[in-house]
């Protein structure tokens, strides 16, 4: 019995991991405007399942940092993604959806919604260099990438409605 195929089998283990989302057509209906109460989400954001050991799996790098660091998303995943920041810019786009951030929602770790140019991204706080004024180091979350925020109006609380992976 050959190491490889026993490795190959239909019954392999799932593995799991934070990189990848899992797939849900959640973002690709019209968002639900009726609650006028916003839900904050606090935690982590869930992680997502890989494909079974080798399974063929169609994927774009979307973040490289060296070889063994890295970022990606399902290639069929692609437009979830894209139609994700869409909803998440409109919503935040309107001011009535604004939340003032607090000194409790800047901590490492914290997950919050991020303006970058003029599109909303999820963004993971890294690091909190300064409070007054504000200088934060932030992991853009589904692109992976790292950017500096030094504006509180560019920080917004994830609504808890943009919390869960495409």
């Amino acid at each position: 019995k050959s190491p490889t195929k026993s490795l190959c089998t239909p019954n392999a283990s799932l593995v799991t991991s934070s990189l990848v989302p899992e797939v849900s057509s959640s973002f690709l209906s019209s968002p639900d405007n009726s609650s006028p109460t916003l839900q904050v989400h606090s935690g982590p954001l869930p992680s997502a399942p890989l494909p079974l050991i080798c399974s063929l799996y169609d994927l774009t790098v979307v973040q490289a940092t060296s070889p063994d660091q890295f970022q990606i998303v399902p290639y069929s995943q692609k437009v979830a993604y894209a139609v994700l920041i869409s909803q998440m810019t409109g919503y935040y786009d309107d001011l009535s959806n604004h939340t003032p951030v607090t000194d409790d929602h800047l901590r490492v770790g914290s997950i919050l919604a991020f303006r970058d140019s003029s599109s909303w991204h999820r963004a993971k706080i890294v690091r909190v260099v300064n409070l007054h004024p504000l200088a934060v180091a932030l992991k853009l979350v589904d692109q992976g990438c790292f950017k500096a925020c030094t504006s509180p109006g560019d920080l917004q609380p994830l609504a808890d409605r943009f919390a869960q992976l495409p």
